[in-house]
């Protein structure tokens, strides 16, 4: 990766490319790299940005509107950027890149032999079911190959008897993903291991993880949760054959 290149790029599946971006250089709140629309950077700075993707992938990378939902939609030609509100979207078209933004929140990346989706997973999404309705628009999930991204980690994202009774009421058995913090009520929740699990029981058998925690690092990732005011980061994908 060149130092220039305020992204990496991911490997996970033959026939896709894929890339995770950085915060990038650049001084506080928004660094160098930001492509959020919605968080108070100059329009032209997040535009700059995104026209940098899209001379990555040869086309302007689609990210839906997200509001902490479980839709996802298709991006088809006609699909413009910011225009629907979802939190996952897919594609079966070949060269048309598409992408989730976060700040903590897990991103995860699908890809079969037709088809690439990606979704936005914070525990809303997650309990919710944004990973299943991902899922559903793949014919068979056991051929799916999925990315999990970086997002705040399980020693950092403490939260409350809300978030526990939310997830433990679907499955009781999810508790092992939470540990008890200082705070009376209060857990760690482990977002990519819920992910994985979510995964592994709709059947899909070749996952991979980046394991990186957005809060602890801040000279490579924006977190919300550290930040408050920060930029957002992009995961995107795109079919290649």
């Amino acid at each position: 990766m060149s130092t220039a290149e305020p992204w990496r790029d991911v490997s996970f599946r033959r026939g896709s490319v894929a890339l995770q971006t950085l915060r990038g250089e650049g001084a506080a709140p928004y660094g160098g790299f930001n492509v959020g629309g919605h968080v108070g950077d100059a329009w032209t700075h997040v535009e700059a940005n995104r026209n940098r993707l899209a001379d990555r992938f040869g086309a302007p990378v689609v990210f839906p509107t997200q509001v902490h939902g479980v839709r996802c939609i298709e991006v088809t030609s006609e699909t413009q950027s910011d225009a629907v509100e979802a939190d996952a979207c897919f594609t079966g078209l070949v060269y048309q890149p598409i992408g989730i933004l976060t700040a903590d929140c897990l991103p995860v990346l699908f890809a079969s032999s037709d088809q690439v989706a990606c979704a936005h997973a914070g525990w809303r999404g997650l309990v919710g079911g944004v990973i299943e309705a991902t899922l559903a628009t793949f014919d068979t999930p056991s051929h799916v190959s999925c990315w999990l991204g970086p997002s705040i980690g399980p020693s950092q994202f403490e939260v409350g008897p809300e978030v526990i009774d939310a997830f433990l009421t679907k499955q009781h058995q999810w508790r092992r993903f939470f540990r008890s913090s200082e705070r009376a009520g209060h857990a760690y929740a482990d977002l990519p291991g819920l992910a994985a699990d979510i995964l592994n029981q709709a059947g899909v058998l070749d996952i991979h993880r980046m394991d990186a925690c957005t809060v602890s690092d801040p000279s490579l990732w924006y977190s919300y949760r550290r930040d408050g005011v920060t930029g957002r980061m992009a995961t995107c994908i795109m079919r290649t054959e």
